[in-house]
């Protein structure tokens, strides 16, 4: 399959001139994910060595009036009888009606050419319920990501030297992530900042270092291991915020920022080791959590129950397990069906 799917075989199938066998080579091809990176680069690679064409639709215009036209004053002795003004009507239908189509057809393209370039030039990392991922970064930096999280970057030019007089004024090392993660980012020769945007409006900002991004609908935290980040909120009335290691940062639905002091910054990655650390925690957070990580809807019996809270640290690979171990701690009933559990006492 490699001797039959290269570079320019696949630039002649940007160009369209490839064969049904070709074509078909390369659809199997693509179909393994570990060819689709190479695809994009070679995609990019040929669509930018192509200028392409403006459309004049202007002159276009221009040219099929005058030809209609012509037309018009050409037509036989038996179309000069008919009303001038419903010839005048029709051509005005015609060219209403076709450049409707032909607006239709445009913007279609124009949309689909939107999602197809974002998908050319960015990647999207995402985890299901449940499920863990480790991944390397063009610039070395490794991230994990948590359940139901998401982390999206751009696929070329992530992390490379750039030409400034000002490194302060370099692009940064952007990624956008949705849900929780945990990094360790690679401090470069150039100094280039690497930014965390999350889909609360939080950016966080740092050179190399260690942290836990938390951002999901119930809350925004950072926590800091090492180094130094610099935190910036859409609140343009609020300076960003300098953290340093064993701070803890929380954001709260105002968008206002608050920091504390923690003795174990770690603990908030410590689902990378499949492990749970409670301190106080009430079984209303918990339910929430389960949410967030197991797709699971959690329906407690009253409210007295939902704020027992559970203390400690606790080993739990998949929600079964952990289920069981919150039905222990609290001497407690739970019933499971499908994504719907019950706590009862």
């Amino acid at each position: 399959m490699e001797d039959i799917v290269n570079k320019t075989v696949l630039f002649d199938y940007f160009s369209g001139r490839v064969s049904p066998l070709q074509k078909k080579s390369i659809e199997s091809w693509l179909a393994d994910a570990a060819n689709q990176d190479l695809y994009y680069q070679w995609l990019h690679e040929w669509e930018m060595s192509r200028l392409q064409a403006n459309v004049n639709w202007q002159h276009a215009y221009e040219k099929t009036a005058l030809r209609i036209q012509q037309t018009t004053s050409e037509t036989d002795s038996d179309d000069q009888l008919r009303p001038l003004t419903w010839r005048i009507d029709s051509a005005r239908h015609w060219l209403n009606r076709n450049w409707l189509i032909a607006a239709s057809i445009a913007l279609c393209l124009l949309a689909g050419g939107w999602f197809f370039r974002d998908a050319l030039l960015y990647k999207t990392v995402r985890t299901g319920f449940g499920q863990t991922r480790e991944l390397t970064l063009p610039d070395g930096s490794v991230v994990t990501l948590n359940a139901n999280s998401s982390l999206r970057f751009p696929r070329f030019g992530f992390g490379e030297w750039t030409l400034s007089f000002d490194t302060a004024h370099q692009n940064p090392r952007l990624v956008e992530l949705s849900g929780e993660a945990d990094f360790s980012v690679r401090h470069l020769p150039n100094h280039q900042p690497f930014v965390v945007a999350t889909n609360k409006g939080l950016d966080v900002t740092v050179l190399g270092t260690q942290f836990t991004v938390f951002s999901r609908e119930r809350a925004t935290r950072v926590a800091l291991r090492s180094g130094r980040v610099q935190l910036t909120t859409q609140q343009k009335s609020e300076p960003p915020l300098i953290m340093k290691p064993g701070d803890l940062a929380t954001l709260n639905r105002q968008g206002k920022l608050a920091i504390r002091r923690t003795a174990h910054p770690e603990v908030m990655a410590s689902w990378k080791d499949h492990r749970f650390v409670f301190e106080q925690t009430p079984l209303r957070e918990i339910a929430a959590m389960l949410h967030d990580n197991y797709g699971l809807t959690v329906q407690i019996a009253d409210q007295q129950l939902a704020r027992r809270t559970i203390s400690g640290s606790f080993t739990a690979r998949n929600a079964n397990e952990i289920l069981q171990l919150i039905a222990q701690l609290l001497q407690i009933n739970y019933i499971r069906e499908n994504n719907h559990v019950s706590f009862t006492d």
